[in-house]
């Protein structure tokens, strides 16, 4: 035998477009977190199960399309379109109901992806192509690719699915920091409007006062008083202030609020200590006269405990089927 490759050639490699390939992996790499969501359940896997592990190479392969959000009790997921080694954007906040639909959409949203003629108008798409270009200069420059309007369906490449703010459902910092920023936009916006003839100002500002401001002389527009605003408590107050300081302030404490850290909130911070143990009184459960002692803190008697992790009140529920009350899951 003279040739010792046994006469076995490979693809002519300038035919073989770098946006093709990227393609293939991105398909590779959809199937493979496929293949995580099947066994996520999976303890001790059975004999056959083995051998179909070793089939899929879950072992040898790391999942890069999604992931599970920490401390959620694993209900909820990033999916990410991930290109050329590289996440394109994300879908958070997932329902893990909803993963596998998410997931198929990536897979055809890659499958209908045309690599001679990419269709650019979808953004998506172009992001991909551009991430392609880094690795293969010799890929045709996007100015000089034909747009064809009539071109493949711009697909959805998480098929519609929807994700949810995770730190407004789990987070009750998240809740009163977004109730907050609303008040003192509707105060920045109301703080506009004392500039604007009281005739031709809009109605929405003449009915509802603002939160984090108020005047400081009742027969006076001119002055007045800017506040810490929380939880429907005043915190701290600055008095008398012209309305052109006084919008320095309201932007002062925007931003300050902006800054605060749902995750991890700077607890050494005595401003933002003081706001969150108010966040906890306000959402502390069982405070209703009907609520279940269960319901109550467990200081109080009953079986809920404030999360550190989360930043809200774990609590228990009660089932009407077996008539007991379920305790709340531990360590959240």
């Amino acid at each position: 035998m003279n040739d010792p490759f046994g006469g076995i050639k490979g693809k002519d490699i300038n035919k073989t477009s770098g946006f093709l390939v990227d393609r293939e992996e991105a398909i590779k790499e959809v199937e493979i977190s496929l293949d995580f969501l099947e066994n996520k359940n999976v303890k001790k896997p059975t004999f056959l199960e083995t051998l179909r592990n070793k089939k899929s190479n879950i072992k040898n392969n790391s999942n890069n399309v999604w992931e599970y959000i920490p401390n959620t009790n694993n209900e909820y997921v990033n999916i990410h379109l991930f290109w050329s080694k590289k996440i394109v954007r994300s879908k958070n906040g997932v329902p893990i109901r909803a993963l596998r639909v998410a997931l198929m959409g990536l897979k055809a949203f890659f499958n209908q992806i045309n690599h001679i003629n990419p269709n650019i108008n979808h953004p998506d798409i172009l992001e991909c192509y551009k991430l392609s270009q880094l690795n293969y200069i010799d890929l045709p420059p996007i100015e000089t690719m034909v747009v064809n309007k009539s071109d493949e369906i711009l697909l959805d490449p998480f098929a519609g699915v929807k994700g949810i703010d995770i730190y407004k459902k789990y987070n009750d910092i998240k809740k009163e920091k977004d109730v907050a920023l609303q008040e003192i936009n509707y105060s920045l916006e109301f703080l506009e409007q004392l500039e604007i003839p009281k005739s031709r100002r809009e109605k929405k500002f003449i009915n509802k006062k603002p939160k984090f401001l108020d005047f400081t002389f009742p027969t006076s527009e001119n002055y007045l008083n800017v506040h810490l605003w929380w939880c429907g408590k005043i915190l701290q107050s600055r008095e008398n202030l012209e309305i052109g300081r006084a919008r320095l302030a309201l932007a002062s404490i925007s931003k300050f609020i902006e800054e605060i850290d749902v995750e991890s909130p700077d607890l050494d911070n005595h401003q933002i200590k003081e706001m969150y143990e108010l966040v906890k009184i306000k959402h502390k459960p069982g405070k209703s006269k009907n609520s279940r002692e269960e319901l109550k803190p467990i200081k109080e008697g009953g079986l809920s405990y404030w999360s550190h992790k989360t930043h809200r009140w774990i609590t228990g529920h009660y089932n009407s089927r077996s008539k007991t009350f379920i305790p709340p899951k531990e360590n959240l």
